[in-house]
């Protein structure tokens, strides 16, 4: 298993971040504006979290708060576009989702990571 630096994750979440301004302003062109704005805003001002978190805990310590914050949100299946859930709680998922990518973590884990969630809340 390769292990990432703290250097290697800031650097991954900078670019997504990037890419996230980049989704602000090229929301402008969709159909829904307002949605793919909100949505690409809540991406920005996670990674920009995250990549405080990652700075103060290290790699370890911010994944545990992201899989905490991951747990908390509720649950949305965005694959059919048939969500009625607020773009920036959308739009954090997905950030939450790519950064636990980028760390190597599976569909699995992160389904594992809900499971315990819901366990814990019986």
């Amino acid at each position: 298993m390769v292990e990432l630096t703290s250097e290697d994750v800031i650097r991954g979440l900078k670019r997504l971040k990037s890419l996230a301004k980049q989704d602000i302003l090229a929301s402008a062109l969709t159909k829904n504006p307002a949605f793919w704005s909100k949505h690409a805003g809540a991406r920005k001002e996670k990674y920009e979290e995250l990549i405080t978190l990652v700075e103060k805990y290290g790699v370890s310590g911010a994944y545990e708060i992201a899989a905490r914050q991951y747990s908390e949100l509720p649950h949305v299946d965005v694959t059919e576009g048939n969500s009625d859930a607020p773009p920036e709680i959308i739009g954090q998922g997905q950030a939450l989702k790519l950064f636990f990518s980028t760390l190597g973590v599976d569909e699995r884990s992160l389904n594992d990571i809900r499971q315990r969630r819901a366990e814990g809340s019986n």
